[in-house]
């Protein structure tokens, strides 16, 4: 048995000399990982390819930085960026893969049609049709607004807006930080006449109770339901503005605010978890309660092409 003497002797030893570690170098490598994993997902979605994987675990504020980058990316076929996007502030179970507290995206010019445009069952892989809701910046105010009035002052038109995301990713390879740092898969947006809107009660009143319905061509009912009871829009706008604001971001005029859905989704192709495809060759939502008519946007589906 050695003896104590002679361990403590060689624990008194020549220490081993460590190759120090250089965390920029280190750091830089990361991050060029990461770009490039960026780089590969706006590739493949534009490509229509199942968007990769996104691995890497960051605190969501930096995941949006991702998406930053991967909007640098889009911007060259896409266009510029035209407003924003968010998700998760209805009531009941949230999306596995969207943070608790709701998720925002990106808008690009070229994502947005008029209402009535035609689309194809190829422009998406996995694209399903969305009834939405949105409003049209018109004043820098509502960066500092603080009543619901304010936050209305700083609005100026309710656009009728309908979706087709188009989440389409690896099997199995979906998270959090990935569904923030691809935008959301978002895809195309069509929107219809704008509804000027004026900072009193009377339009509180009824962008908190509006009802809506989705139609198809032969005017047979899809579905319907009402605002209230989903999202209080004007809190969801403050929730959307915050979020941007922590990303050192401002919301200007014109800017486009969708909102998220409104209960109303149907899948665009067979074969897909969300039920079975639509047949209809139109979506048409309808807002009721904003005007004396209602308003609408609709979703033309060429099932020839």
């Amino acid at each position: 048995m050695m003896h104590a003497a002679a361990l403590f002797l060689l624990g008194c030893g020549p220490a081993v000399e460590k190759t120090p570690v250089d965390t920029d170098v280190n750091d830089a490598a990361i991050t060029a990982a990461i770009n490039q994993d960026v780089e590969f997902i706006a590739e493949d979605f534009l490509a229509h390819r199942p968007m990769r994987g996104f691995p890497h675990q960051m605190p969501v504020d930096e995941a949006y930085l991702w998406q930053d980058r991967i909007v640098e990316y889009f911007e060259t076929t896409l266009g510029p960026v035209v407003g924003y996007k968010t998700g998760g502030h209805n009531p009941g179970p949230g999306f596995a893969t969207f943070p608790a507290e709701g998720i925002r995206g990106v808008i690009l010019g070229k994502m947005i049609f008029p209402s009535g445009t035609r689309i194809t069952l190829d422009q998406t892989r996995r694209g399903f049709l969305e009834a939405d809701f949105a409003f049209r910046v018109g004043s820098e105010t509502i960066n500092s607004a603080k009543t619901d009035l304010e936050v209305l002052a700083g609005l100026d038109a309710i656009i009728p807006f309908a979706e087709v995301p188009d989440p389409y990713y690896e099997e199995g390879s979906r998270s959090i930080n990935g569904t923030i740092a691809s935008n959301m898969g978002s895809r195309l947006g069509f929107v219809g006449v704008p509804v000027v809107i004026s900072p009193t009660q009377e339009w509180l009143q009824k962008i908190n109770n509006f009802t809506f319905a989705v139609h198809d061509e032969h005017g047979k009912l899809i579905d319907e339901g009402s605002i209230q009871g989903w999202y209080k829009p004007l809190q969801v706008v403050v929730w959307l503005r915050d979020q941007l604001h922590r990303s050192g971001k401002q919301l200007k005029p014109g800017d486009l605010l969708s909102l998220g859905n409104i209960g109303i989704l149907r899948q665009l192709h067979e074969n897909s978890p969300r039920g079975p495809a639509y047949r209809s060759d139109e979506f048409i939502l309808s807002y009721y309660g904003l005007l004396d008519r209602p308003v609408n946007v609709s979703i033309r589906i060429d099932r020839d092409s």
